[in-house]
């Protein structure tokens, strides 16, 4: 398993739901609460002299989703404290140390794409963490 593998279950452990998407009702409305979970780029280097790029540093994105800013800035949070808490090592890693948050957005609320089929609004933020990783 990978660090972002890792961090899903974590999320789930802690009853967050994951995915890429929740129930909405007949007029559109999010009924749920959720997290999406992309990984990002991985930065190598750090390693020893005589293996410098041994080790990573992948960026993990996570997009905390709910009907109302105060649902989706709960849910960041939920998030926020499992993506910085302690999870356990991906396979064949061991991490060098601790998690870091490096980049987030404001909470806002999606744009509509189709004016014809209007949806209540749903209302998001992005946090980006980054960890590190040596092999084990």
């Amino acid at each position: 398993m990978n660090a972002t593998d890792r961090l899903v279950d974590a999320l789930r452990a802690a009853g967050l739901a994951v995915g890429d998407g929740q129930p909405r009702d007949e007029r559109g409305a999010l009924t749920g609460r959720y997290v999406v979970v992309r990984p990002r780029q991985v930065m190598r280097g750090e390693g020893s002299i005589g293996a410098p790029n041994a080790d990573r540093a992948p960026e993990i994105q996570i997009t905390a989703v709910g009907p109302s800013r105060r649902a989706a800035d709960q849910v960041a949070e939920q998030a926020e404290a499992v993506a910085l808490g302690d999870l356990e090592s991906p396979t064949g890693w061991s991490w060098s140390q601790c998690a870091v948050y490096v980049t987030g957005t404001a909470t806002t609320t999606e744009p509509l794409t189709d004016p014809a089929t209007p949806e209540a609004p749903t209302w998001f933020r992005v946090d980006v963490y980054r960890y590190y990783l040596t092999p084990a």
